[in-house]
């Protein structure tokens, strides 16, 4: 009996101090207003196929948008309604193929904007792509697709408005920027 008044003790400062202070859980989608969260999923990788996913979310709506030098692809933010955030998908999609002679391959290379989300009730889906159907380019047999092509974006928490290079193309820079 001695210990029931201390396990009512216990049980009223438990709920005050959790009253008083609050409960300090965070969301795993709390991250700063002025960032967005990249995740990179590499699908599909051999010596034909390429296919990579990056998938952005961020706290405020904004304007994803893919550039590479010949061409660009954009499309806005919308408003996820699983987790509340405003996201969008960019896609790398690459085959290589060699040709009857076996001295020459083709490399193709598109770049693909996905959003999808609801607002008010509404859902909305879009895709964008760079540059059409996407280049082709000739290269000798022993090109290997995962030389020509190379994706160097991490997962991880960037900056909003500054250029992040997420890829190579033949040597050549890929950038993703997420603006507001």
């Amino acid at each position: 009996m001695k210990s029931l008044p201390a396990l009512l003790l216990f049980l009223l400062v438990s709920c005050v101090s959790t009253a008083f202070f609050g409960c300090q859980r965070h969301s795993v989608n709390t991250m700063p207003s002025d960032t967005f969260r990249l995740l990179v999923d590499d699908m599909v990788k051999d010596e034909a196929f390429r296919v990579v996913s990056l998938r952005i979310s961020s706290m405020r709506p904004g304007i994803l948008s893919v550039d590479r030098e010949d061409s660009h692809a954009r499309g806005y933010l919308l408003l996820s309604d699983a987790d509340k955030l405003w996201s969008g998908q960019a896609l790398f999609l690459a085959s290589r193929m060699v040709g009857p002679s076996q001295t020459n391959a083709l490399i193709q290379v598109r770049l693909q904007v996905k959003v999808e989300g609801g607002d008010g009730g509404m859902l909305l889906h879009g895709s964008f792509q760079s540059g059409g159907s996407g280049p082709v380019y000739a290269v000798t047999a022993n090109t290997q697709l995962d030389g020509f092509l190379s994706v160097t974006a991490t997962n991880g928490i960037y900056p909003l408005q500054t250029p992040l290079e997420i890829g190579r193309i033949n040597g050549k820079p890929v950038t993703l920027t997420i603006t507001n």
